[in-house]
């Protein structure tokens, strides 16, 4: 029992150090000063190009064609019979 209790426990505190591991390694990288200040400039310019570009032209949509009506022909009676009934004789 004194041996079950100990692995238990010793179970427990690596599962939970490993956690604290794996949420350390999971940070994402920080930008540096010049990455950002790179990034808010090119923010800037995008932003002042949209604001004079030209208004943009909504293009229309060619109206989609309507599906053809598919008319089938009238299926023909396909007998396998004569059409003489055959008489029996007397």
């Amino acid at each position: 029992m004194n041996k079950l209790l100990t692995a238990v426990v010793a179970s427990v505190f690596v599962l939970g150090s490993v956690s604290g591991y794996a949420a350390d390694a999971v940070k994402k990288e920080e930008l540096t000063k010049d990455q950002r200040a790179d990034m808010r400039n090119r923010a800037d310019k995008l932003a002042q190009e949209r604001a004079h570009a030209p208004t943009q032209v909504k293009a229309q949509a060619a109206a989609t064609p309507k599906a053809k009506v598919h008319k089938a022909k009238k299926a023909k009676k396909v007998t396998h019979h004569n059409k003489a009934k055959a008489q029996p004789k007397t």
